[in-house]
């Protein structure tokens, strides 16, 4: 008798791609981030490029493994903080320093949207970072969810203690994996969130 197997997570009606999540948003790196935010009901979230692995969630049927294959830190935690919006500014800056040259740096998110000039100085190409519709002003305060790895990150950790972080005990894997399962057809968003003019 042959094995059981086990069902799908879920149904895509498209392709996700994620082909280069170091270098430019990607509809994979959305869809993490926005898992992240999901579960742990936070304002925003967002994952870096070093925790998305370059490759395709294929159309279809979405099996546990095609989850395993596109994070190669599935088992890091997420977690969440508070910070300002000073703090939040400053990672946006941390993520868009290289462009358009790719970084395991850069961000992918949700809850709110960024725009950036590639050609102004490292450290001042942010222009527009918008959360429900309105202007992020410095002392503005805001929950964010990440996994654990990048909350600690050397790039990262000296915009925030990193030791306050809030954790919740649930993996990014099982955060994805969960998500699917909950909305059991989910479908690529096109819209850029973190936008070079």
């Amino acid at each position: 008798m042959p094995p059981a197997t086990a069902a799908p997570l879920g149904n895509a009606t498209a392709e996700f791609d994620n082909q280069r999540p170091n270098r430019s948003e990607t509809a994979w790196g959305r869809l993490v981030a926005d898992a992240i935010r999901a579960t742990t009901k936070s304002d925003i979230a967002f994952v870096y490029a070093f925790a998305l692995k370059a490759g395709t969630l294929k159309a279809g049927p979405i099996e546990s493994g095609s989850i395993d294959a596109l994070l190669p830190l599935g088992e890091d935690e997420v977690v969440t903080l508070t910070i300002t919006g000073a703090q939040l500014r400053a990672a946006l800056e941390r993520a868009v320093q290289a462009y358009p040259t790719g970084s395991a740096a850069f961000l992918h998110l949700s809850g709110f949207v960024a725009q950036f000039n590639a050609q102004s100085p490292i450290n001042r190409r942010l222009t527009m970072v918008r959360y429900k519709g309105r202007e992020v002003g410095d002392q503005d305060v805001l929950t964010v969810a990440m996994p654990i790895g990048l909350a600690r990150d050397a790039g990262y950790s000296t915009m925030w203690d990193s030791k306050k972080a809030q954790r919740t005990g649930a993996t990014l894997r099982d955060v994805v994996a969960n998500f699917i399962r909950e909305l059991r057809e989910v479908t690529p968003d096109p819209t850029v969130r973190l936008a070079p003019q």
